[in-house]
């Protein structure tokens, strides 16, 4: 009896591995594709008074007080991460990818050292958007930011606004590790009440 060499063992089982993900994908391919995709109806901007909850205290402003921009520094675990958001004014002719481009321009201004690691489409309340993730040094540490944007319209639906949520984190920090699903995740569930 003559035995194969193992080069053509080798090769029989990558065969026959290749075999089984080929069968495997045909099967998937075969399988029905639910008719019905979810899809979440753009969310207007409300003129309502501004409010936010911070450690049980309803802080709810005065009608005529329109906020533009907010920071917070919170933490998680006892790591900070920073949150803004940002609302403005813009024009019927002004598009998504020029209100994202000044945005990303004013973080450059801010942080000469950013180093852009990609960009993308995305969705923002239901919102067509555009998400940046890039890095910075403050100091002699690195930070990881993220940056999500849309146009919104507002509620009367006469005009429209540019809605940018941002984070920033130390990426060393273990706690942080899973921060950015979490923002996202935030993000995804954001809702008018």
């Amino acid at each position: 009896m003559r035995r194969t060499s193992m080069y053509d063992r080798l090769s029989e089982q990558r065969l026959a591995r290749e075999e089984a993900e080929r069968l495997a994908l045909e099967q998937v391919a075969a399988e029905p594709v639910a008719d019905i995709i979810e899809v979440t109806p753009p969310a207007p901007l409300q003129d309502t008074p501004s409010s936010f909850n911070f450690g049980g205290f309803n802080f709810v402003f005065p009608e005529s007080l329109a906020f533009s921009d907010i920071s917070a520094v919170t933490h998680l675990d006892g790591e900070e991460i920073t949150i803004s958001v940002q609302r403005r004014s813009v024009t019927e002719a002004r598009t998504l990818a020029q209100s994202f481009a000044g945005a990303r321009n004013e973080l450059g201004a801010r942080h000469s050292d950013m180093r852009i690691i990609r960009q993308r489409e995305s969705m923002l309340a239901g919102n067509p958007a555009m998400v940046l993730d890039f890095i910075f040094r403050a100091g002699h540490e690195e930070r990881h930011g993220r940056l999500i944007g849309a146009i919104v319209p507002l509620a009367d639906g006469n005009q429209r606004q540019w809605l940018s949520v941002s984070c920033v984190i130390d990426p060393e920090k273990p706690a942080l590790k899973g921060w950015l699903l979490e923002f996202d995740d935030m993000l995804g569930r954001l809702a008018l009440r």
